[in-house]
């Protein structure tokens, strides 16, 4: 194959056979911007030379000016033809040194090991609770119970095994309503941290949680043996009682809301997590989570619920529920806008922290870090949920769907590739040739499955509203000046733990 050439002629030169890297040119308020898709760079460009790059169309018989060649090259956009040769004889290289060496000289490499960093221990399935969107089943997922003893530390001693040399682990006690069980969740936290440390280990807790059961006793153990709660809280009371009642109907907003404002005594950096159903006002949701006191809320569009047949979801067949929730991810594209928004005047003001639009700081992090994101989350790969009956799940959502069990506890052992390992998004046929798939990794697959029937294939609703965002992200990166830029690198690292929910 021919690779990139040069003619000069009467002193001028042209450059053919081009290749560029995979880009997207981005313009708001008449500024425009080059995005490098495999570097996960971004920076401002001119209307003259966006438009120049735009008119490109790569290949032998294109001729690109010398001038124009040293702006694309200026900007990281020309695939040098050194590198990859050099990439090309590297992995020649390795090949010929391998057939080269004599046979049984050396043992075969080991399989490579991919560990599990975390567990959801679902310490119950059941909940006290009725929330009107739960795709738990009302906490039971299926199968309701609670966990026995000999199931949970059984749990922390695989979780222990099968992360092999990794020094750090998460447990996260789960449910229905982990609290139901208080008793079983202190005694793994004191089996986890004795276990871990005669390992060389160490173990770190979360806890997702309804606050209702919330006494001083657990807040004290919860701040005490510093496990991380993620509350569920929706926002204002009619929006969160509506959503969020109790089984015998009676909202339970205020119960929720007094808690929490023990909790962050002893806990003071407290993220809250609202679900945002078709009728709720995600501005409205926000503002209630900040007046209960919330430094990071994290907001999400109602799943629905998949049922125990796996791909028996889709897209609605209904218009009026179809249209409904087209209105609705309008106007939730509108509050991640929005929170874009605050975000960059926050990074202006130096008053940068993970209660600045989660989603879209994420997504700065990112870019500011040049760090892709290959897969929407750990599941399946560095993450497995224990239902309470000791069987293995890729993650907590999946729990109670038979075709989506891995195994037991008993006889499941983690280590090998496996299809979640092999789904990167560089390898799903909807998300490959997205310019934005290194933002968003390929979504979240429980909802790909409820929204599309397709784990691998995202809901074209969330791609818009994803797309979008990136947009602004990418924009707003490029109109930040140098000190900016620097600021929010320094920052990046010591919010990466904030930022997830």
């Amino acid at each position: 194959m021919f690779g990139p050439y040069e003619i000069t002629r009467n002193g001028r030169t042209w450059h053919g056979n081009v290749a560029l890297k995979e880009h997207r040119i981005l313009e708001c308020e008449g500024a425009h911007c080059l995005f490098l898709v495999p570097d996960m760079a971004a920076l401002p460009v001119s209307a003259a030379l966006a438009a120049a790059i735009a008119g490109l169309t790569p290949g032998f018989s294109t001729l690109v000016p010398d001038g124009l060649m040293r702006a694309l090259r200026g900007c990281g956009l020309v695939e040098e033809a050194e590198q990859e040769a050099e990439d090309a004889a590297a992995g020649t290289e390795a090949k010929d040194e391998a057939a080269a060496a004599p046979a049984g000289t050396d043992a075969p490499a080991a399989p490579p090991t991919f560990p599990v960093l975390h567990i959801a221990l679902f310490l119950t399935q059941t909940c006290n609770l009725r929330c009107v969107y739960c795709y738990g089943e009302g906490g039971e997922y299926g199968g309701r119970g609670m966990m026995d003893e000999a199931t949970a530390l059984a749990a922390v001693d695989w979780l222990l095994a099968n992360s092999f040399d990794e020094k750090t682990v998460h447990v996260s006690f789960f449910g229905g309503e982990p609290l139901l069980n208080f008793p079983l969740l202190q005694r793994v936290v004191a089996y986890a941290k004795d276990e871990a440390a005669a390992r060389g280990k160490e173990v770190k807790f979360g806890m997702t949680t309804n606050a209702t059961l919330l006494t001083d006793e657990v807040i004290a153990y919860i701040a005490k043996e510093q496990i991380s709660p993620l509350v569920s809280f929706d926002g204002p009371p009619d929006t969160h009682d509506r959503q969020r009642p109790f089984k015998n109907g009676r909202g339970s907003h205020a119960r929720v809301h007094g808690n929490v404002q023990k909790l962050r005594a002893a806990v003071p950096k407290l993220t809250g997590r609202a679900t945002v159903c078709k009728v709720s006002d995600p501005f409205a949701v926000r503002r209630g989570m900040e007046e209960a006191g919330f430094t990071s809320c994290h907001l999400s569009p109602a799943s629905p619920v998949v049922l125990q047949q796996a791909g028996a979801a889709g897209p609605e067949a209904d218009p009026q529920a179809a249209a409904e929730r087209r209105a609705a991810a309008a106007q939730m594209l509108a509050y991640r806008r929005a929170e874009a928004a605050e975000l960059f005047a926050a990074v202006r003001e130096r008053r940068l922290g993970a209660q600045a639009a989660p989603t879209a700081l994420a997504q700065l992090a990112a870019l500011a870090e040049g760090r892709k994101r290959h897969a929407g989350c750990g599941l399946g790969r560095g993450m497995r949920a224990m239902a309470v009956n000791g069987d293995v799940y890729p993650c907590h959502r999946f729990v109670g769907l038979e075709e989506m069990r891995f195994g037991h506890l008993s006889d499941y052992r983690a280590g090998a590739v496996n299809d979640y390992h092999r789904a990167v998004v560089e390898n799903l046929p909807a998300c490959r040739s997205c310019w934005a798939r290194y933002f968003c990794g390929g979504g979240c697959f429980y909802d790909n499955l409820a929204r599309t029937g397709d784990m691998q294939r995202p809901d074209p609703l969330f791609c818009r509203e994803t797309q979008t965002l990136c947009e602004d992200v990418v924009c707003g990166w490029c109109a930040l000046g140098e000190e900016d830029k620097a600021y929010v690198c320094e920052q990046a690292k010591e919010l990466e733990t904030e930022l997830r929910p």
